[in-house]
């Protein structure tokens, strides 16, 4: 594992953007003539304004109430890192509320430029985003952020998100009746949208120093939830900093894999970030919390019994397990559904213990690609999981003759799209103890190991008994055989 470590508070700055390519400072949306905004060659094609307010992006953001993005990386964290306002140092700005600066931008939303001679979808969002940047210029003093004087500010240093006038792509549902399109949302003053998404573009500053990376996302989530929340922003600026998607990629229609074993729910780098509708996004994998310097971590070198601690006690920890092969190891830790995992699972357990399978062969290939749990098909054939979450339920499960359990396939369930992965003692026998031998590679279609070094069984399996109730301090026993 490559090590980013991410361990101090870095300032945020939002960008609140509307877009007025006349360059007249009037917005002329009229519901009788919205050809005025749609109609290639009207001036105003592309126009698009603004209808939130600063003051609500400052308090969604880094108002400390328990439910802002900052709360989020502070609980998620163990308070090792977040992201606070940012300095507005622009002398003709007093009133400005530090940590968002609302901007016209004199060209049209970029969903509208894309449709231009010479852009396409990713050119134009480049375009767009590069100006933007570059229009933040004068209200920052970026240069006294490069701490290493190295002429270049990496999003640890300084972060900035944009929030373009209108829906995010990403999150918008939109009208049945017309579909998700960039630019037919359902309301016609909001027609053009961005996807969500974390670019590496570099600006440069007229005081001499390169920006690098930057979230973009839509001002509005969708229809259902208005105001853009906290989970998909989370999720980009998690990018910004190195983390990779750990969902599904596929060429489609015929590489389509909707049962392919991702960590769904158990990380915002998947699907967690739409968590409760976005408000409350859930935690990162211990991979990626590994990898930022964000969890505690303990080897279970030998055979015997270990403390997990929970994220929020304080003493947050991750077990880590070697096995026989060195590219391959488990990963246990504690998550309960409580702060911003309240909505982890939609059971009604209280959380418990979490086994993760982490390949590293697999990760030095496919990682830093963001296709390390991908179900591509690269040079014709799917490459295994290099994360993988072993749930208690939730895959496709084996039976033998007699109608008895014998295994869990390689692929989540077909009925269950919400897979349960606490372990925990309990009266049920079955919810306190993992066996390695009863899960499938998804790929490899091999148990316990994607590969076995020479001389290992094929049997090895790695036992994990939980030994208490759902709680912040849970011991496990650790017990490997042939």
């Amino acid at each position: 594992m490559k090590f980013i470590k991410r361990e101090s508070p870095a300032p945020l700055l939002i960008v609140l953007v509307s877009f007025d390519p006349s360059r007249e400072g009037i917005d002329h949306y009229d519901p009788e003539h919205p050809e005025l905004l749609t109609d290639k060659d009207s001036p105003y094609y592309g126009e698009q304004w603004i209808s939130s307010t600063p003051q609500h992006y400052y308090d969604t953001f880094f108002k400390e109430d328990g439910n802002s993005l900052i709360d989020y990386y502070k609980e998620m964290t163990g308070g090792k890192f977040w992201f606070y306002p940012a300095k507005i140092d622009h002398p003709d700005t007093p009133d400005q509320i530090d940590g968002v600066l609302t901007l016209v931008a004199p060209f049209p939303h970029p969903a509208a430029l894309r449709n231009f001679r010479g852009y396409d979808n990713k050119t134009a969002a480049h375009q767009v985003i590069h100006d933007i940047v570059k229009m933040c210029d004068k209200y920052i003093d970026f240069e006294k952020y490069d701490k290493d004087g190295d002429g270049r500010i990496t999003p640890d240093e300084f972060g900035i998100i944009i929030l373009n006038a209108g829906y995010d792509h990403s999150t918008q549902r939109g009208d049945p009746s017309v579909g998700v399109d960039y630019e037919n949302a359902p309301d016609p003053r909001h027609r053009f949208m961005v996807h969500g998404t974390s670019q590496h573009i570099i600006v440069q500053t007229d005081d001499g120093v390169r920006l690098t990376c930057f979230s973009n996302v839509g001002e509005h989530r969708n229809v259902n939830s208005l105001y853009m929340t906290i989970g998909t922003p989370g999720h980009e600026l998690a990018h910004n900093l190195g983390a990779q998607d750990l969902y599904s990629r596929y060429t489609p229609p015929q590489d389509a894999e909707k049962r392919w074993p991702t960590p769904r729910r158990f990380s915002i780098m998947c699907n967690g970030n739409h968590s409760n509708g976005g408000n409350t996004p859930t935690y990162m994998d211990p991979y990626h919390r590994i990898l930022f310097g964000w969890t505690n971590v303990d080897e279970a070198n030998e055979d015997g019994v270990y403390t997990l601690h929970s994220v929020r006690s304080g003493k947050g920890n991750v077990l880590r397990i070697p096995t026989p092969n060195p590219d391959e190891f488990y990963l246990c830790e504690i998550r309960l559904k409580e702060g911003f995992e309240e909505y982890l699972t939609f059971d009604d357990s209280k959380g418990g213990v979490i086994v993760w399978h982490i390949d590293e062969k697999i990760n030095e290939e496919w990682f830093w690609r963001a296709q390390c749990v991908s179900s591509n098909r690269p040079g014709g054939k799917r490459h295994d999981l290099g994360v993988q979450i072993r749930p208690r339920q939730g895959m496709e499960k084996i039976f033998d003759k007699r109608g008895r359990f014998e295994k869990f396939g390689p692929l989540y369930d077909d009925t269950d799209k919400n897979a349960i992965p606490f372990f925990y003692k309990s009266e049920d026998p079955e919810t306190s103890v993992f066996n390695s031998r009863d899960y499938c590679g998804a790929a490899s279609l091999s148990y316990s190991l994607n590969e076995f070094p020479e001389g290992v069984s094929p049997e090895w399996n790695l036992c994990i008994e939980v030994l208490d109730e759902p709680g912040a301090e849970m011991k496990v026993k650790i017990t490997r055989e042939d």
